[in-house]
């Protein structure tokens, strides 16, 4: 989770993980969190994680170097945003096993992802590389 002059990111942008996998979070600069498209999440309008998949949610990490865990147990595609800054277009995906799910077909509203299936072909996409 990056700062870098008026740009706001997650880099990766986009993630494969197989079920199971733990993704640690990581503050590189700035505030941030990660938080799931979830309309569980008071800042959320949508769902955009697989049924029955837990939702996540950082809250807001400041100190450089702090991190923050979720273990992804259903298979499918979950869109997430920061917190202070998803209107700021700070978005990422991560894709479990294979594309599926409310996510799919569509661009979570505050901002551009990789395809899935661009995620599931290279394992991750950086940021560097996305050209949303």
């Amino acid at each position: 989770m990056v700062t870098e002059g008026s740009e706001y990111y997650f880099d990766p942008i986009g993630l494969f993980v197989e079920a199971g996998e733990t993704v640690t979070f990581e503050i590189e600069s700035g505030s941030h969190s990660a938080t799931a498209y979830s309309e569980d999440t008071s800042s959320a309008s949508v769902t955009r994680i697989p049924d029955g998949a837990a939702a996540f949610n950082s809250e807001i990490l400041s100190e450089q170097g702090a991190t923050y865990e979720h273990t992804f147990e259903t298979t499918g595609t979950y869109d997430y945003f920061c917190l202070p800054h998803k209107t700021l277009g700070m978005v990422g995906r991560i894709v479990v096993g294979e594309p599926g799910g409310p996510a799919e077909g569509s661009m979570p509203p505050d901002g551009p992802v990789p395809e899935s299936q661009t995620i599931v072909d290279q394992g991750s996409v950086s940021y560097s590389d996305f050209s949303g």
